[in-house]
């Protein structure tokens, strides 16, 4: 009796003195692997509720540097180069997302939430912003029947404890900061590397486009009791507006 009696007061003081943050800071995992499940911030490096880690104006420490993303430079080809800097001269009153035209983030996003959703076959992520959804079913090749897409068509696997997620198949974009071509190919990996923090790389290749890949770096970040809210896009009339005083001479840097 003695003896039991000692047992359980040395499991209880081990309990006790366990840090409590350890068994927060583990990776949950479902089916063996790790769980993304829940709702997360891109681009965001700090810990905690969305008004704890973003100070109550939506992005964690604005302007700071380094950013948490890193790497979104594209080496465009000469004459991809030259569209691009006509939309930035532009002031990028023509880009497609004005328009409620979807793209993917790849990073980036801080002011809008994503949730995941994983099953042992699919994952799905939902993304406030225009209300984009992206299904990527786990082990299973591209359609041979693909129409191009704004947001290509997404296929995954898991390698090791990395989700990594094949895109292709996009529309052509040649308007805007940031255009491709239908040659475009992502390859995405997901990390979650703690409770709290998934680790995110995005390797970028349009041979049509580019003169070499190029590797994007960001993270997302759980943010208990969020929920996604009800987002509505307009077709945007102010670059109409915008391009008018634009040709008037009336818009300058």
């Amino acid at each position: 009796m003695r003896s039991n009696l000692l047992v359980c007061v040395v499991a209880s003081l081990a309990v006790l003195l366990t840090p409590a943050h350890s068994a927060a800071q583990s990776v949950p995992r479902a089916d063996g692997k790790p769980d993304l499940s829940g709702v997360w911030q891109p681009g965001s490096d700090r810990v905690g509720t969305w008004a704890e880690a973003n100070q109550g104006v939506g992005v964690p420490e604005p302007g700071r540097q380094p950013p948490v993303r890193r790497g979104a430079n594209p080496p465009y080809q000469p004459w991809a180069a030259k569209k691009v800097l006509e939309a930035f001269n532009r002031r990028n009153i023509d880009d497609p997302v004005a328009r409620c035209i979807p793209e993917l983030d790849l990073g980036a996003g801080a002011l809008y939430p994503n949730q995941f959703v994983q099953t042992p076959k699919l994952i799905v992520i939902l993304i406030e912003s225009r209300h984009v959804f992206r299904l990527i079913p786990l082990n299973e090749p591209h359609p041979d029947d693909l129409d191009p897409s704004y947001l290509g068509d997404s296929v995954g696997h898991w390698e090791g404890d990395t989700l990594v997620v094949d895109v292709t198949s996009f529309k052509e974009r040649l308007v805007g900061s940031k255009i491709n071509t239908d040659a475009l190919h992502i390859v995405e990996r997901f990390t979650r590397v703690d409770y709290n923090t998934i680790n995110y790389e995005a390797r970028v290749d349009d041979p049509k486009a580019l003169t070499k890949p190029y590797t994007i770096t960001s993270k997302y970040m759980l943010r208990p009791g969020t929920r996604l809210q009800e987002y509505i896009c307009e077709n945007n009339e102010d670059p109409a507006h915008f391009e008018a005083l634009d040709k008037k001479g009336l818009v300058t840097r």
